[in-house]
């Protein structure tokens, strides 16, 4: 058993340097762990977008606005935003789109300073 774990360490002892030596495409692994966060936070902050939406056609329309037209264009980007979401934590590891660019704007329900500008 000895001789088992011994020769057992020596090659791991002459692979692991080996591995090491390797590159790591570093804009590709921070790229694609960026949109597997990314989906996971707009699956889960979803929902504000009932809230954000209709506050930001608020301040742009008035009141009359913000509960009619607001309210269906929050539920619209709450459905885009979550089935995005789910999109890009099922496809993380694919370059889907080209450098990994965010398919929904701003990228984040709060992207854009005060998360209702």
């Amino acid at each position: 058993m000895v001789v088992v774990c011994v020769a057992a360490l020596g090659i791991l002892g002459a692979v692991v340097p080996a591995w090491a030596g390797e590159p790591v495409n570093a804009p590709y692994v921070s790229g694609s762990l960026r949109k597997l966060g990314r989906g996971i936070a707009n699956v889960a902050t979803c929902p504000a977008e009932l809230v954000r939406t209709p506050l930001l056609v608020g301040r742009r329309d008035g009141l009359i606005a913000e509960l009619s037209v607001g309210i269906v264009q929050g539920v619209w980007m709450m459905l885009v935003r979550g089935v995005t979401g789910v999109f890009e934590v099922a496809s993380f590891y694919a370059e889907i789109p080209k450098g990994f660019e965010p398919l929904v704007k701003p990228e984040f329900v709060w992207a854009s300073g005060s998360w209702a500008e």
